[in-house]
């Protein structure tokens, strides 16, 4: 992920330094203890000024309602303490400046309150976006000390600068760096002929000058086709990060998988608000992050699950095999029997005639009991076995019917398309306690496609083949899905027309892609009219049985 460099923030203020100066403070909120958003407004213009101290995605932006719903917040019951203190000194108050000291990746909000005894006073958030060493700092402008962070440093964690409430504020201890603007082409040559054959050049730039990001120096090198640090190219490379530091007003585009961005490479967006970049950008990312995180956390909850149930299955499996040899207590009960007569007196093993496969049999036997005893015995485990059987049958369809569950939310994890679709499904892994009986539950989003003027309806989980099933069908609307293979529900509102073979095949060939099996050479999907499917009570979200149906084989 790209890091704001201090170019790109400076940017960022200039462009919206007007609406800032002289904004109020109207509502905080802190999702997280990296996350704070402000509520700012002015003019009947209202804003939401989003700050991201996280060391992978450090940044700040206006945030749009779409980029919002992209990074998920949920806020906490009870506010933390830095919020708290936020509200304190921050809610109502007048920014009346905003400034980024020169090559820091730092800006500072100035704001003006009053205090509990009535003084105006003037205050400052300093957002400190740093990688590793991003902060939020609220200290006082009259003697620079702090009166909160949202997160302390102490003397163990850095002995150059220390962050906590009651310490004076300071700037972080210059870096070692070189400003390129400043610096003359031969001290600059020297430089990289010296480290040439140690680094590469975009770890020379970033190492021995300011506020240049090695990203922008590769793209410079691949631009101004900079491969060897010949004099040639070392010339070019100063000529355009000279161009680079000086624009002061360049057109930022991406790539159009949201993946880079960069003021030097013609990429398909382009950007005239940097604001907009670094909101759908870090909105992008962050999305990708919350999704790949959640999507890891719930496989390994359902795998765990899926292996627990296959080994419960195996051993029910063996109990079954187990019980179906139980045959032969019965045969030898009836042999027993058979001979009956013949057993007045025997020994702890007897070899009598199996009347039915015409051999002769050894047999166990205990001498302490008579011959129908032992006959009795042996119908005893007969029995026993055969309870045991039908208990382990039952018990593995069960399993069968559990495994098959799990199975569903596995692929409906691996194929969720948002955040909100793996929330959808943690739900319906652990549900919260209803806290409100009065309380809706909220719309469900349900993929919608067309195929020849039917609707179809496509289930990417259980909530939604729930929602589906329940809310959307009509009985008699078609139900689609593939044979004994996980998948998605897919449904045609028929509004009572029958549909044709065309729009039947294209259905199933859908049913194939929403699917386990989408990459098999063949895949059988059933489909059935909706009054002939129903879930089973006390079964699992998702499950359904079915009568009636028909087979399209899908190639």
């Amino acid at each position: 992920m790209i890091n704001l460099d201090s170019k790109i923030l400076e940017i960022f203020i200039n462009e919206n330094i007007d609406f800032l100066t002289g904004a109020r403070v109207q509502k905080i909120q802190q999702p997280t203890r990296r996350e704070i958003i402000l509520h700012l407004r002015k003019n009947s213009e209202s804003k939401k000024l989003y700050i991201n101290i996280n060391p992978q995605c450090a940044h700040l932006c206006f945030m749009t309602p779409e980029n919002e719903v992209k990074r998920y917040f949920i806020q906490p019951q009870h506010p933390p303490m830095f919020c708290m203190l936020l509200r304190k000194h921050m809610e109502g108050a007048k920014i009346t400046n905003i400034k980024k000291p020169e090559n820091e990746r730092i800006v500072e909000l100035s704001f003006e309150n009053y205090n509990e005894m009535g003084d105006l006073i003037e205050e400052c958030l300093s957002v400190e976006l740093m990688g590793k060493h991003s902060n939020i700092v609220l200290y006082n402008t009259d003697n620079n000390i702090i009166l909160g962070c949202a997160h302390n440093i102490g003397a163990e964690k850095s002995k150059e600068r220390e962050l906590a409430g009651g310490l004076p504020y300071i700037y972080p201890p210059r870096q070692d760096k070189k400003n390129l603007l400043t610096t003359r082409y031969s001290t600059f040559e020297k430089i990289i002929e010296k480290e040439a054959e140690k680094k590469q050049l975009k770890n020379i730039i970033n190492e021995k000058f300011l506020a240049i990001p090695q990203i922008t120096v590769e793209e410079i090198c691949k631009k101004e086709e900079i491969n060897e640090p010949d004099r040639e190219s070392i010339q070019k490379l100063y000529i355009a990060l000279h161009n680079y530091l000086e624009n002061e007003n360049p057109v930022y585009s991406m790539s159009e998988d949201k993946s880079a961005y960069s003021s030097i490479l013609n990429y398909p967006i382009k950007y005239n608000s940097v604001n907009k970049l670094i909101d759908d950008y870090y909105a992008h990312q962050t999305e990708l992050n919350n999704i790949k995180s959640l999507s890891s956390e719930l496989k390994m909850l359902v795998q765990k699950e899926v292996k627990k149930l296959k080994n419960n299955l195996k051993n029910q499996n063996q109990q079954i095999e187990k019980a179906q040899k139980a045959d032969v207590y019965r045969l030898k009960a009836d042999i027993i029997m058979s001979n009956i007569y013949n057993l007045k007196t025997f020994g702890p093993k007897v070899i009598l005639n199996d009347y039915i496969n015409g051999n002769n049999i050894e047999i166990d036997m205990d001498e302490n009991l008579s011959a129908v005893e032992n006959a009795n015995r042996y119908y005893k485990l007969y029995n026993k076995a055969k309870r045991a059987a039908e208990v382990a049958k039952n018990l593995a369809d069960e399993t069968k019917n559990e495994l098959g569950y799990y199975l569903e939310l596995l692929y409906s994890i691996e194929n969720a398309g948002c955040y909100q679709e793996l929330i959808e499904i943690k739900q319906e892994i652990s549900p919260e306690p209803a806290k409100n009986k009065k309380q809706k539950d909220k719309q469900v989003n349900v993929l919608k496609t067309e195929i020849n003027g039917f609707t179809i309806y496509i289930g990417k989980n259980n909530k939604q083949n729930d929602y589906i099933y329940s809310k959307i069908s009509s009985p008699d609307d078609l139900w689609f899905h593939v044979l004994n293979t996980p998948g998605s529900h897919i449904l045609i509102k028929t509004d009572k027309k029958t549909p044709d073979n065309d729009t039947l095949l294209k259905t199933a060939q859908l049913a194939k892609q929403y699917s386990s099996a989408k990459n098999s050479s063949k895949t059988s999907v059933v489909y059935t009219m909706r009054k002939y499917i129903k879930r089973p009570l006390n079964t699992k979200s998702g499950f359904v049985v079915f009568k009636n149906e028909r087979e399209i084989v899908v190639e």
